[in-house]
């Protein structure tokens, strides 16, 4: 039997008044470009409880992939944070296995901390994850995301191949040429 393309769920958590939300350009983009029907699905979310209860029902996720979570990173007292509109989540608080056989990038500045990505692999048993050291411009992550999802969902590279390339195209070479960001693989 014939493997099935992969598939990508992009969570856009970008306030609706901001005039650029990344997930839903890498969407457009993928969408109408290289990759069929049903392999790109993006979905809104404003509230941190509305998030949360969409991905514990696993069924929410069945057949996907790779999951990509576009929104802000942010420093709380207890430490790094996924930010939405209407809340902030902690790598904890994620439902206990809602990744698990996924990979998952983050496109919100800063959430590549250790406190941060160790607990939020153990809790939702993610494949992996992506996600940048640093702030990070709109343009540099949408550009790093286009290319390591052109090769995941269009030239069959692994996760981890597609990390690998992606660093050594776009942020490995002279100053004046890199995506800015810091962009870090977490297994």
């Amino acid at each position: 039997m014939a493997r099935m393309r992969p598939r990508l769920f992009i969570l856009e958590c970008v306030p609706k008044n901001q005039a650029v939300k990344e997930g839903e350009v890498i969407f457009n983009f993928l969408e109408m470009t290289i990759t069929g029907i049903g392999d790109v699905t993006m979905k809104d979310f404003v509230a941190k409880s509305e998030l949360l209860r969409y991905l514990g029902r696993r069924r929410n996720l069945e057949g996907f992939d790779f999951v990509h979570l576009s929104g802000h990173g942010d420093m709380d007292d207890d430490g790094v944070v996924f930010d939405l509109p209407n809340g902030q989540v902690h790598a904890d608080e994620f439902p206990s296995g809602c990744f698990e056989g996924k990979s998952v990038t983050f496109s919100a500045c800063a959430l590549s901390r250790r406190d941060f990505m160790d607990s939020f692999l153990d809790t939702t048993s993610a494949n992996a994850a992506v996600a940048p050291q640093n702030e990070v411009e709109f343009i540099d992550a949408a550009i790093w995301y286009l290319r390591f999802y052109y090769l995941v969902l269009h030239r069959g590279f692994t996760a981890l191949g597609a990390y690998k390339r992606t660093m050594e195209e776009l942020c490995d070479g002279p100053p004046k040429g890199r995506v800015k960001g810091g962009f870090d693989y977490w297994r």
